[in-house]
């Protein structure tokens, strides 16, 4: 078949399309300038040292290579509401939205009109069940599994989707690059968000604030019973969980019999300013809400199945049973989950499979309807 793969220059999206070369198939490399970025180095990706190494692996497999002009996508769709989000007292995920609005939407649609199917280096598979029916599982690396970040593909995405090194263990990966003479092979992983260069997301929203006219939210920082602890600078340098960064709230927090308790961030209150400080066990919740909720089969569960709940991408997950509310869905942990973050991802899972998935909202009771009592983590 002919396949258009996205080739990032990394070794994982370099083996599969090396792979899918030594398969037989029409290979077409792809690369999306996303930033207008000069800085390299170890840990960055997107960069142009990376559209070099995409082309050099598509040159050593003999296919035809192109880059693709998304700097404009990419700003409107990822880097503007990144910036947004956090103002806004959120944790957003980059990765999550350039998949969604740019690969698995602008380049799949491009690869459609080649009459092709298309590729990444994602660890992750797709099975096709007996009904017809396309499934979406982890990445048999579990250390590497990225189908946290694949939770929005739908039946028309997954049926024209491959990922050919799903299959495979990071170290397998490395060695098909190696055997293919891939100058890649070897190259270390970016870790980075591509388009922060110095890594510091909340100096990055300082810039991009100042230079749009937003204001980023000053405000208090409080305990649970909304006595001021100290002030900041802005909600958008702070996430739930958060331990570092509370400064004088530490030693000014009212801890029993004097002691210095270690603190988190367990509530960001972006209309206020306020900030939230306590103990662990305030961090941990027996119930939350999810927004934007999309079901990889076109079908949500049923409301008394227990899935398996991931609030991160290395949360290993908390059996959990959901059910829709006004506008959102009720995630009813079996277990308190620590730290579920406005703005990030909670993806449902059974088993290997991934059925679901959505934003985790800063919804309340009252908006949700205020028809849940008592503790829904309880059958």
């Amino acid at each position: 078949m002919r396949v258009v793969v996205a080739m990032s220059g990394g070794v994982d999206s370099s083996a599969a399309a090396a792979l899918l070369v030594e398969q037989g198939h029409e290979v077409i490399g792809v690369s999306l300038r996303l930033t207008r970025t000069d800085r390299a180095g170890p840990g960055r990706c997107c960069t142009p040292d990376d559209l070099e190494d995409a082309r050099a692996v598509a040159r050593t497999l003999g296919i035809p290579f192109y880059v693709l002009e998304a700097t404009e996508l990419f700003e409107r769709q990822v880097i503007s509401p990144f910036v947004r989000s956090y103002l806004a007292g959120e944790t957003p995920i980059p990765c999550l939205a350039c998949n969604r609005e740019v690969k698995f939407d602008h380049l799949l649609r491009r690869a459609r009109a080649l009459g092709a199917r298309l590729a990444t280096g994602h660890y992750a598979r797709i099975v096709q069940g007996e009904d017809g029916r396309y499934r979406l599982l982890r990445g048999v690396d579990e250390a590497r599994d990225q189908s946290y970040f694949l939770h929005h593909l739908g039946q028309e995405e997954l049926r024209d989707l491959l990922f050919p090194v799903g299959h495979l263990h990071k170290a397998e990966a490395r060695e098909l690059a190696r055997r293919a003479g891939l100058p890649v092979a070897d190259k270390a992983e970016s870790q980075d968000i591509c388009f922060i260069p110095d890594g510091d997301a909340a100096g990055f929203v300082d810039r991009r604030a100042a230079a749009e006219g937003l204001s980023p939210r000053p405000g208090r920082l409080v305990d649970a019973a909304g006595r001021e602890l100290g002030r900041h600078d802005g909600v958008h340098r702070f996430t739930i969980g958060q331990r570092k960064g509370l400064g004088e709230a530490v030693d000014r927090f009212p801890a029993p019999r004097g002691q210095k308790l270690p603190l988190y961030v367990s509530e960001i209150r972006p209309d206020t300013g306020d900030v939230v400080v306590g103990p662990a066990a305030e961090v941990e919740r027996d119930r939350f809400f999810v927004r934007d909720v999309s079901w990889v089969s076109g079908f949500p569960p049923a409301p008394d199945d227990v899935l398996l709940v991931r609030v991160r991408h290395r949360h290993a997950g908390t059996p959990c049973r959901v059910r829709p509310v006004r506008g959102a869905w009720e995630v009813a942990a079996l277990e308190r989950v620590r730290a579920p973050a406005p703005g990030q991802a909670a993806v449902f899972y059974r088993g290997d499979e991934v059925l679901g998935g959505g934003r985790i909202s800063r919804l309340t009771d009252a908006e949700a309807g205020g028809y849940a009592t008592g503790n829904p983590s309880q059958p």
